[in-house]
Formats: structure tokens, sequence, C-alpha cells
């Protein structure tokens, strides 16, 4: 929400269509669950193929490399929880991020990453039919449901899961669940600068305009008060053009 997504130049080579078996993946998930990676797109499908296919690996083409290693640094910008001490290529790493739901049912991440990464394929996939874009979306937000259920005083984790859920709503045009999911984030962590502009964004999206403009404008003043800290300084300076000048105007009308 906060800044400018990015969208990976998705690769339109035809990839094997043959019949994506993950059964050996199967766990304690529902057979829901087990539907979440049959609707991905090709390129996706041809990592885990290329995982799968263990016995006889060979070395997987640049552009899925790309493509992995675009696709995990989306995930990574909406809040996913990455593993960063492998040595493992980025096609490895994305595999193992997306059948990890499957091999490790209990770990939250792994479902937290899961909805992320639904998410952003609902994203970048604008050229499918809209009601399987929706369909990935639902599913992210069942997904980061999970998630919170798994473990419900994992503050840390719960904020993420909450933050991508709104994401997900907002894609939807759900606006009043995006706003409802950004202020259980905050209530988590008061603290947090960005869930206070993630927050009156929302707010927008509600068609609260005013709160909004309010919300912004006293974020932008803590931001000041915290010695306009580097890591946000990016995303204040947007703030400060956009919403700041208009509401002090106003203001002082």
């Amino acid at each position: 929400m906060l800044g400018k997504e990015r969208s990976p130049n998705w690769s339109r080579s035809k990839s094997n269509e043959r019949q994506l078996d993950l059964r050996k993946y199967g766990t304690t998930v529902t057979d829901a669950e087990k539907q979440f990676l049959e609707n991905m797109p090709g390129e996706i499908k041809e990592v885990l193929r290329w995982h799968a296919d263990a016995q006889s690996r060979g070395q997987v083409s640049q552009s899925i490399a790309d493509f992995a290693g675009r696709f995990l640094g989306g995930m990574y910008e909406d809040g996913a929880v990455l593993p960063t001490n492998l040595s493992a290529s980025t096609p490895k790493v994305l595999a193992l991020v997306l059948l990890q739901h499957r091999t490790s049912p209990r770990t939250t991440g792994a479902w937290l990453n899961l909805g992320f990464a639904l998410r952003r394929v609902a994203l970048y996939r604008t050229q499918d039919p809209e009601e399987t874009n929706r369909a990935r979306l639902q599913s992210a937000i069942h997904v980061f449901d999970r998630a919170i259920q798994l473990d419900p005083d994992n503050t840390g984790k719960n904020i993420r899961a909450w933050t991508g859920m709104s994401f997900a709503y907002h894609m939807l045009a759900m606006y009043q669940k995006e706003l409802e999911c950004c202020a259980k984030a905050l209530e988590s962590d008061r603290s947090d600068l960005k869930l206070w502009l993630k927050y009156s964004f929302a707010l927008k999206s509600a068609g609260r305009d005013d709160e909004a403009l309010s919300t912004m404008n006293d974020a932008y003043d803590a931001y000041i008060q915290a010695g306009r800290p580097e890591e946000l300084r990016e995303v204040f300076a947007d703030v400060q053009s956009a919403t700041r000048r208009p509401c002090r105007e106003r203001m002082a009308q």
C-alpha cells in the first residue's frame, strides 16, 4: 500500500502443461488448502516441477531464476518472512517457501508467506480472469487467518498477517474490511509509524477523508519528532507533498 508496487516482467514462454503432482507433499492440511498451489501461473508451476524432480534436476533456466528473484523480492516488500541464511538458488528458495505449509503445517510463517505469495500472483496476473484473481485473494485471506489462529500471541507475525489481509481486501474493494485489518495491526503496535500510514490510507479508501488526513498529519508530526528516520524518508516525502499541505491549508481557512 505504501509506495509504488513494482510488477515483474512475467515470462510468456510456454511451460510444460503436464499435470503438476503435489500429492507427495500432502499433510494435515484440508482438501481445500491442498488446492492453493494448483491454480498458480506457469512460472511458479515450473519452479515447483523443477524442485520436485530432484533425481534429475538440472540447471533451471535464467528466465525462471530471474522470475523467482523478482517474486521473492515482491513478497519481501509486502512483509513475508524469508530465509536469509540459505546458500540455495532463488528458485529453490521460492519452492521451499511455497511448499512449507504442506511440509510444516504447524509453522505460522509458512502460512504467512503463502498468503503474501497468493496476493502477489493476483497483483501481477492482471491478464487472468477476474474470478481467478478474486479466488486467489480469498485464499490469501484464508491463509493469513490460519497463520493468526496458529499462534494468536505472536504479535510481530500477526501484524504482518493483518497487513497482508488488508492488502487483499483492498484489491477486492472491500474497504471496510481493509480498515478493520489495519486497525487490528495498529492496536498491536501503536508506535509503528508505517502502521499509522496504512491505517490512514485505509480510512481514505473507506471514504473517511477527514480522518485520513488528520491521521496522516499526526503520523508526519511523529516522524519529525523521531528525527526523520532514513528508512521512512521516502514514504513521508510522498505524504508531505500529497496530503499534509492541503490539510494544513484547509485548517487555516
